[in-house]
């Protein structure tokens, strides 16, 4: 879709002119120009577009509409009822999308000046960094990526990041990692090896960090949400 059209620009000086009025009769079939409404809603407006035609464009339903975090393109396709009331369109989330919400979510977090249970702040060496941040957003998405299939295993995925990176030597948490000689976890690798005796934990945040950061794990773990990214 487009709000511009080069052509109807370059005659809004002349326009309502007898000249113009000939050009636009000439010019009204290959005019760019599709969208009269603000830049925000052009989205919105052509996908309500898009499934509303296409029936009669491709003799096809389209009966799930991928998107992201944005529910206003999709509450306006369901608004539109375009297939009649015994046809429902569902929203499916874009894994990506939903990453990225983890770590737009941790960012605020870190931004926060009031201090935590501990009395210091929530960012800060050993706490939660930039990095530390890509980190849990990245194994988040692996969590989701790598369990599309099962949704008990994929939210099982998504906790044991979070027990895995809140695990210390005095309390070892990684009941919920995959186990096995091949699994992500050292803690489990070296289960197996006989020798966890000897495993120190590294990469881990404080537990005030971990009660502080439990509330997005809990938002972005709900089944429902879970269930709308299971095609990945």
């Amino acid at each position: 879709m487009a709000s511009f059209c080069k052509g109807c620009d370059s005659w809004k000086r002349r326009k309502g002119s007898p000249a113009h009025k000939k050009w636009k009769i000439l010019h009204v079939k290959e005019c760019l120009k599709n969208h009269n409404g603000s830049a925000g809603m052009m989205e919105t407006v052509g996908m309500v577009r898009i499934f509303q035609r296409s029936l009669s464009h491709r003799s096809v339903r389209y009966t799930s509409y991928i998107g992201d975090g944005d529910s206003k393109t999709f509450s306006s396709i369901t608004a539109s009822n375009p297939y009649g009331e015994d046809i429902t369109v569902s929203k499916i989330e874009c894994v990506g999308h939903v990453q990225k919400r983890m770590g737009t979510r941790l960012r605020k977090l870190k931004q926060m000046s009031s201090k935590l249970s501990d009395g210091k702040s929530i960012g800060g060496k050993g706490r939660l960094t930039d990095r530390m941040i890509d980190l849990i957003t990245t194994y988040y998405g692996n969590a989701i990526r790598q369990n599309k299939t099962c949704l008990s295993d994929m939210r099982k995925a998504v906790w044991a990041v979070y027990f895995h990176i809140r695990s210390s030597d005095e309390e070892p948490l990684h009941s919920f990692c995959p186990v096995g000689p091949n699994s992500w976890c050292k803690y489990q690798n070296q289960v197996v090896e006989g020798s966890v005796e000897t495993f120190r934990h590294s990469n881990k945040l404080p537990v005030a960090v971990m009660d502080a950061i439990k509330p997005v794990f809990n938002d972005l773990s709900q089944p429902k949400l879970l269930q709308k990214m299971s095609r990945g």
